[in-house]
């Protein structure tokens, strides 16, 4: 048995399909729904297959009322239902496997019951993960989720790209317009709102096939994605950061923990727009963090104060104090033709980029290695 339930504000046709689907035996109608309050708590209560939703409603709309469905059970399968034909169309793919134009007729409601027949045999038959699919999540270089040590394959680039982005907002609630301003910004915002739909489709019955289950949920027209005991470079990368402020700056191997997730800017290959204000943050605390290491190790380890020095001038070529002190810890090692090396590659690039001279305490330095 198929158990359904039906939202329509127009009495008149909520009643005739009703009546229509009582003609089914497969289908058990739970309820009917004339105003879509206490939906919600009803279905927390008892399990449903399928929601035949109208599209228009007096109070929001279907598309925003299948979300929240789907935020309580990802499994339920939506079917829509219009009186306007430019609402049917297969891009209305929140799960539904189907839609409606009204008047309904006989004929195509038998299909749309043939079609959850189908999908619904399949389904109970279908085996979820016991457990949840270890996945680990690199953000820093390129984006990437990598199952058994191997990228995931995304159904489109536009699904991968919006996984990308709740992640980076991980157990905080994004605006829809703000997911479609950033994913779909030269786009009619009717079209938009669909692909968003379309994708978040997609997203979940991927990571549903992982195990894990319901964890994008819809309300106050944003979303929020939730993944437990995830692993991932940027988890690891913010939980050092916040070790390493916690201690005071003193435990340095937090910071080195933390720079070693950094292997390129945040999503760098993936050239998200969105992405840049966030690389640049993760930007400046990584060159906060090289601040802090240099200055610890400066004294006590040359070799380590060196590896460090370098990995900062790769990040920013740019940085006077850096040079002084990496020419400053090579003289220290008697490697008096590299600081020189270092001093003349670095008033080379200064000219050529900039076209201007280092700061006149390199250039004393300099000068006094030549004497």
């Amino acid at each position: 048995m198929i158990k359904a339930i039906l939202v329509d504000d127009e009495k008149l046709s909520l009643d005739l399909l009703t009546k229509q689907l009582q003609a089914f035996p497969e289908i058990e109608i739970v309820k009917a729904y004339s105003q879509p309050t206490n939906i919600l708590e009803d279905i927390k209560q008892e399990k449903i297959d399928v929601a035949f939703l109208d599209i228009e409603l007096t109070e929001g709309n279907g598309l925003d009322l299948a979300e929240t469905i789907l935020t309580i059970d990802a499994s339920i399968y939506i079917v829509f239902v219009t009186a306007h034909a430019q609402h049917a169309v297969k891009a209305f793919e929140i799960n539904s496997i189907d839609y409606l134009l009204k008047p309904v007729m006989h004929k195509r409601l038998k299909t749309t019951v043939d079609r959850l027949i189908e999908k619904i045999k399949k389904s109970r038959n279908y085996e979820a993960p016991k457990d949840k699919i270890p996945l680990y999540i690199q953000c820093f270089g390129e984006f990437n989720v990598f199952l058994n040590n191997e990228p995931l394959q995304f159904k489109t680039a536009k699904v991968k790209e919006l996984f990308a982005l709740l992640f980076t907002y991980m157990d905080t609630y994004v605006n829809r317009d703000y997911l479609i301003e950033n994913l779909w910004p030269n786009q009619d915002s009717k079209k938009a709102k669909i692909n968003l739909h379309t994708c978040l489709t997609y997203l979940r019955k991927m990571l549903n096939s992982l195990g894990y289950t319901n964890c994008i949920k819809f309300a106050n027209q944003s979303y929020i994605l939730s993944i437990p005991d995830i692993h991932s470079d940027l988890k690891i990368f913010n939980e050092a950061i916040y070790s390493f402020i916690k201690n005071d700056r003193k435990s340095i191997s937090s910071a080195e923990e933390a720079i070693s997730q950094y292997i390129g800017s945040y999503m760098q290959w993936n050239y998200y727009e969105w992405a840049n204000d966030i690389a640049q943050e993760k930007l400046n605390m990584t060159m906060y963090l090289l601040e802090s290491i240099i200055e610890y190790y400066y004294i006590s380890n040359t070799d380590k104060a060196l590896f460090y020095l370098d990995l900062q001038r790769k990040l920013n070529p740019y940085i006077d104090k850096n040079i002084q002190q990496t020419m400053n810890l090579f003289i220290k090692k008697g490697n008096r033709s590299e600081a020189i090396n270092l001093f003349k590659n670095y008033k080379a690039l200064l000219s050529a980029e900039l076209n201007i001279e280092p700061d006149p305490s390199l250039i004393k330095l300099y000068q006094d290695l030549m004497k």
